[in-house]
């Protein structure tokens, strides 16, 4: 080539080399980094001055509370005591007692169970019993009387809820020994003796008398 063309061309590879490489920097700069190209982020650097996090632990679940009246249970001796509802009427109630031989021999019932009422406590109150019929409860009297391994026998226990004077007196269970010498079962019964301070109870029998 002549020198005096080498020396035209020469400015015009100089401007077309500049331009070559500002289009690369151009390009450089609108291409996505490698990490945001496949989508993964940079996770940024932890501050060391950050409290880290307290676990928390569920609270339990509050415990159901006990139950206050133990579930019929056949005592030592294979006697069941439960007890139905308080019928009423005219001022005076009266509830039916039933003692069921739960073991595997006979057992013998005759006479009267002994019977108290008790407070919320579970505490005896001082009520008078009472070995006669009454408005609510005729008493059959004692008699001899043997359960065989699934037989019943039955009393009822009355009062009247007549208030004469002072306030009135409220048990909340019966405590039923149905012959002596068996432990005493618990009834969630609710006594509402008005002011009488008494309770009838008639003698154990196949079937209330009339």
């Amino acid at each position: 080539m002549p020198p005096s063309r080498a020396r035209r061309l020469a400015p015009l590879l100089v401007a077309l080399a500049v331009a070559a490489v500002a289009g690369l920097v151009l390009l450089a700069a609108r291409l996505p980094a490698a990490s945001d190209a496949a989508g993964i982020g940079v996770p940024p650097a932890p501050d060391p001055t950050a409290a880290a996090p307290v676990p928390t632990t569920p609270s339990p679940a509050p415990a159901p509370a006990p139950s206050t009246t133990a579930a019929p249970t056949c005592s030592p001796l294979g006697l069941l005591i439960t007890a139905g509802g308080v019928d009423a009427g005219l001022g005076h109630r009266a509830v039916v007692v039933t003692v069921t031989n739960c073991g595997d021999r006979p057992r013998e019932v005759t006479g009267y169970a002994d019977i108290a009422v008790l407070d919320g406590a579970g505490r005896a109150m001082p009520f008078t019993v009472a070995h006669e019929s009454t408005y609510m409860v005729r008493d059959p009297g004692p008699a001899p009387l043997v359960l065989q391994p699934g037989e019943s026998a039955v009393t009822g226990v009355s009062w009247s809820a007549t208030v004469t004077d002072g306030g009135l007196t409220e048990g909340q269970a019966l405590r039923v020994v149905p012959v002596p010498g068996d432990p005493g079962q618990v009834l969630p019964v609710w006594v509402d003796a008005g002011s009488t301070g008494e309770i009838g109870v008639a003698a154990w029998a196949t079937e209330l008398a009339q």
